[in-house]
């Protein structure tokens, strides 16, 4: 896996589950790959990073993150299968 640090990105966008409870920062990094930085509520803080730290990816695209996250068990609040 190539290494992240110091790599310039930009937050493309973010989205959120329709209870607001998990969400998504879709991040573009300037070797021209995607990763989301996967967040969940904490009740009575804010929003944690899911994975300790690390993004998940790389995508090709912004629309190549979204449609892989959207539809997942983890963003819907629905129990893993």
């Amino acid at each position: 896996m190539t290494s992240l640090k110091g790599m310039d990105f930009r937050a493309a966008f973010s989205i959120f589950s329709e209870d607001g409870k998990r969400g998504a920062d879709i991040c573009e990094f300037s070797n021209g790959k995607t990763y989301l930085d996967e967040k969940e509520w904490v009740e009575g803080t804010t929003f944690k990073n899911r994975h300790g730290g690390s993004l998940v990816g790389p995508f090709n695209s912004t629309e190549e993150a979204e449609k892989f996250i959207v539809p997942t068990d983890w963003f819907l609040g629905r129990p893993r299968r």
